[in-house]
């Protein structure tokens, strides 16, 4: 068995497709499942010159015409997109300037042959048999973890809001109370948290697949709000410890639910001026209430409401507002 790293021209590979001479799906490869969307945005990461994940091809000699022959192990989605392009089977619905919205045929030269000649990565296969390819595409494909939208946010859009909140997710509110798991850690879910928390703080609910980029791209050179949001949530968080010592073993130890009890209290300070004074245990009892009545079958009633509205489309504007609101109305209840 052998492995042999080349280079060849995105014109090379599709030369080879037209010859019959790359096969994109033995039959243990996919389908083609990438969105148009998807394809786009792959088309402009070589229009713009960026690098992209390494092809694994497996090297044999056709029987039907002795040529040299290739058969994709891992990269048929990328290629499909490639020649999908080249045949003008989609629009550059991704990309910027003067190459947006156009097929490859309507490109300007220049930008066909930055296409053409990108180089790509081949790590070609020979004599392996069928059961190690099997072998190789699974090990490469079983355990692929996606990036999530924080991540791709922490990479890609740097600068002063995304400083604030790492700052944020460092509070000690977190590891005291324990409610990041380390793998939620380790996949950021406490940041992303922390960056809602904020927008929420500074204008209320929103629809987080609207809010949450903006805010990082908006506030990338300065955050002037930073130590005024701090100071707030840090006082709400404050809270908490003080009426909801135990938060954990609580209902409200999901970030769905924290973002709700934080939302429900910013909204009692702005129409009081300050963060509410339960009644001694008061809160407490009412909560172990509300979180029995959450755990009936069915609930009902508020609680009813309650639940539909943290079991769907959570970071949706309306289930929020419904979340907040119903908690306000708990913590009003014990003054």
């Amino acid at each position: 068995m052998q492995r042999t790293a080349v280079t060849r021209t995105v014109e090379n590979l599709y030369n080879l497709y037209k010859g019959e001479q790359l096969i994109l799906q033995p039959e243990f490869q996919r389908n083609s499942v990438w969105p148009r969307k998807a394809k786009a945005y792959f088309i402009d990461t070589l229009l713009a010159g960026r690098p992209v994940p390494l092809l694994f091809f497996q090297r044999a000699t056709s029987p039907r015409h002795g040529l040299v022959t290739y058969y994709v192990v891992d990269g048929q989605q990328r290629l499909r997109a490639i020649i999908e392009f080249l045949e003008d089977g989609f629009r550059l619905v991704e990309s910027k300037g003067s190459a947006k919205g156009r097929y490859f045929s309507e490109l300007a030269e220049s930008a066909k042959r930055s296409i053409l000649d990108h180089q790509l990565v081949i790590d070609e296969l020979v004599g392996y048999s069928d059961t190690d390819t099997r072998d190789i595409f699974k090990r490469m494909n079983k355990y692929v973890v996606r990036a999530n939208p924080q991540e791709i946010r922490h990479a890609t859009k740097p600068g002063q809001f995304a400083d604030f909140v790492v700052a944020l997710s460092k509070l000690e509110f977190w590891s005291n109370h324990k409610l990041f798991t380390a793998t939620q850690q380790t996949r950021m879910r406490d940041r992303e948290l922390c960056a809602e928390l904020v927008i929420l703080l500074i204008e209320g609910p929103q629809d987080k697949k609207a809010s949450v980029d903006l805010y990082y791209d908006t506030y990338s050179e300065a955050f002037p709000e930073a130590r005024h949001i701090r100071k707030h949530l840090e006082n709400c968080l404050a809270w908490i410890e003080k009426y909801i010592p135990e938060i954990e073993k609580t209902f409200l130890r999901k970030p769905t639910d924290l973002y709700s009890l934080v939302g429900a209290l910013d909204r009692i300070c702005r129409k009081q001026g300050q963060l509410p004074r339960p009644k001694s245990d008061a809160l407490s009892e009412r909560l172990k209430a509300f979180e029995a009545k959450l755990r009936a079958k069915p609930p009902r009633g508020e609680a009813a409401r309650y639940a539909e509205a943290a079991s769907r489309q959570t970071d949706n504007l309306r289930p929020r507002q419904t979340r907040i609101e119903i908690i306000e109305k708990l913590i009003l209840a014990t003054l």
